[in-house]
């Protein structure tokens, strides 16, 4: 008789609530919830009078999905990727897929098959004091992906001033004769190991893989 009292004071309306029924500040909580949810909404530009069937739960894993999505990279088999995490040096990946941490870890990748080249058009004096205006062509690649990053603020500019300072210097110890006929072959390789052995020295990370005098000029007044 006392249970089907209770029970009947239970579905009465104003009597005393299901004791397991809501908890004791559940509503709080399913407030909260509501709360985070139009902040999702308002974020995505959800919302608009509209009601959305996306939970809390359901939109963070979306933007979960898609923060580790965003961390896959791939590395082409030219290339090699320098990893860094808070802008420290990591290490180096090798061709393929990989993954970082995206907003922590970066990855920068570095060209070290292509073949580049530069030329530079110089003035020089001969050990004989001539005059020639030289055109020199340099071939480079980016041997060493880290050095190429962390080694010199700007590689290629560093290439630039080491080529011409090392030709002034091959040129200034021969004769205008040598330069025009006899050893032109070998002042540009003289010339192509002082650039190598020089940008070693800086940790530059290029390797030269072939420099060329493609053109050599004498000035009129030094013609006769």
């Amino acid at each position: 008789g006392c249970g089907l009292s209770l029970t009947m004071a239970w579905n009465q309306p104003g009597g005393q609530q299901n004791p397991w029924g809501r908890r004791p500040g559940q509503e709080g909580i399913d407030q909260a919830l509501k709360d985070w949810q139009r902040r999702i909404e308002a974020f995505f530009g959800g919302g608009g009078g509209s009601k959305s069937n996306w939970s809390p739960l359901a939109l963070l894993g979306v933007v979960a999905v898609a923060w580790l999505l965003s961390g896959f990279y791939q590395v082409n088999p030219a290339e090699r990727g320098v990893l860094q995490r808070f802008g420290k040096f990591v290490g180096v990946r090798e061709p393929g897929w990989g993954w970082r941490l995206r907003g922590v870890e970066s990855i920068t990748k570095v060209n070290v098959s292509a073949v580049n080249s530069v030329k530079y058009e110089s003035r020089v004096l001969t050990a004989d004091v001539n005059l020639v205006n030289l055109t020199l062509a340099v071939q480079y690649q980016f041997s060493d992906p880290v050095k190429v990053l962390f080694g010199v603020r700007d590689p290629e500019s560093s290439l630039r001033a080491v080529s011409e300072s090392a030709i002034r210097e091959i040129v200034g110890r021969g004769d205008l004769e040598a330069i025009l006929v006899s050893a032109r072959q070998q002042v540009t390789d003289r010339t192509k190991e002082l650039i190598q052995r020089t940008l070693d020295t800086y940790g530059t990370g290029i390797r030269v893989t072939s420099v060329n005098l493609t053109e050599v000029q004498v000035p009129e007044a030094v013609v006769p």
